[in-house]
């Protein structure tokens, strides 16, 4: 039956991607960043990323309250896919990892109230040195099968591209979306390298600004210099949260919550929920802060105003209500003063927060007024 859900897919697209525009136009609007679970900082591609560890993490945003918050989407990384497609030339899952298929998975996510995303690379072969599938020259098969299968979100990567236009690649992996008929979230992930934030709102919703975000406050601190220096537009993306992982202090996932939120970003968690759960009620605590996670998701998405002063970081974004989140941020190593005129309970880690008080370094401190 899936099998043919997918030719049906397939046809679908054969049958209606001639007649679309010539710039597509996307099928998903978002009313704010998408937030969700990816599991690629928490697992990479090792053993431990299988249909029982995916269970856990939908199980678990359920359990924890997350989903509620707004966590919905459980996103696959590199390494879901067959080392090989099958003999009609189409991806499947890993049969060892993913043993029941994709569409199941996807129907497990989805019954928990959830959305499941998949990964693929706009070139010959995924960014794993293994080179997994991936989708240029294949859009349309593979468009067909991510429809058919009832996925929601798919991030396309860059590795492998054979030297193409980068506009080009992704436009035809939207092209190929669009025409399924089904509503899915594409993310544009070259890195940032195509300056994506002048040209792919018109074919996706999210795209990256920056290189990959690793474990570590260097990788973090230099996404947020890189982030605010170019122009903004609803739909960058400065990668996955480390939060809960092991390579930055308290302070510092704090600060990294804090800024994205304070950026309208996209919230993909990168540790094992289902473990943090157990184990590390401080990283579900700030993952649920629910003050961060309103600014995140106001409905105005308004830009935020950067000002840089040394190693100080100032954002002020206005929010639908009429008020004004301001972050104040010690990217380097170390402190800051809160400037003049930002005053208020702090929404990182609760407390008053007035003029001149010492921000520490790799520290951010929130406010509302």
């Amino acid at each position: 039956m899936r099998s043919l859900l997918v030719l049906l897919a397939t046809l679908l697209v054969l049958g209606t991607a001639a007649d679309g525009p010539a710039v597509p136009i996307p099928v998903v609007t978002l009313a704010a960043p998408p937030m969700g679970v990816n599991n690629w900082n928490a697992t990479g591609c090792t053993d431990a990323f299988d249909e029982d560890w995916v269970h856990a993490q939908a199980d678990a945003l359920v359990a924890t309250g997350l989903r509620d918050r707004g966590y919905r989407y459980v996103n696959l990384d590199d390494c879901w896919a067959a080392p090989r497609r099958d003999a009609s030339g189409r991806l499947v899952g890993d049969p060892v990892r993913f043993p029941h298929g994709i569409a199941a998975l996807a129907d497990y996510v989805h019954a928990r109230g959830l959305r499941l995303g998949l990964y693929t690379s706009a070139g010959t072969a995924t960014c794993d040195p293994r080179g997994f599938p991936a989708s240029l020259g294949h859009e349309t098969a593979d468009a067909a099968s991510f429809a058919a299968w009832g996925v929601d979100y798919v991030k396309e990567d860059d590795c492998s591209t054979a030297g193409t236009d980068a506009i080009a690649r992704y436009t035809a992996m939207a092209t190929a979306l669009r025409a399924t008929g089904r509503p899915i979230v594409f993310a544009v992930c070259d890195k940032g390298n195509s300056a994506p934030w002048r040209w792919a709102a018109g074919i996706a919703q999210v795209w990256r600004t920056t290189h990959d975000v690793a474990d570590d406050w260097d990788s973090v601190a230099d996404i947020v210099r890189l982030t605010t220096a170019v122009p903004y537009a609803r739909g960058n993306d400065p990668d996955m949260l480390e939060v809960g992982n092991p390579g930055l202090t308290p302070t510092e996932q704090a600060t990294q919550m804090a800024v994205w939120s304070m950026l309208a970003a996209p919230l993909l968690i990168g540790t094992d929920v289902a473990a943090a759960a157990r184990d590390d009620p401080a990283a579900l605590t700030l993952l649920d802060n629910p003050g961060l996670v309103a600014i995140d998701q106001d409905p105005a998405w308004r830009a935020p105003v950067v000002t840089w002063t040394g190693d100080r970081l100032v954002l002020r974004r206005p929010l639908a209500d009429g008020r004004t989140a301001v972050s104040v941020t010690a990217l380097g190593d170390g402190p800051v003063e809160v400037p003049s005129g930002v005053a208020g309970r702090d929404v990182v880690a609760g407390g008053e927060v007035v003029p001149g008080d010492p921000v520490p370094a790799h520290g951010t401190v929130v406010v509302v007024s």
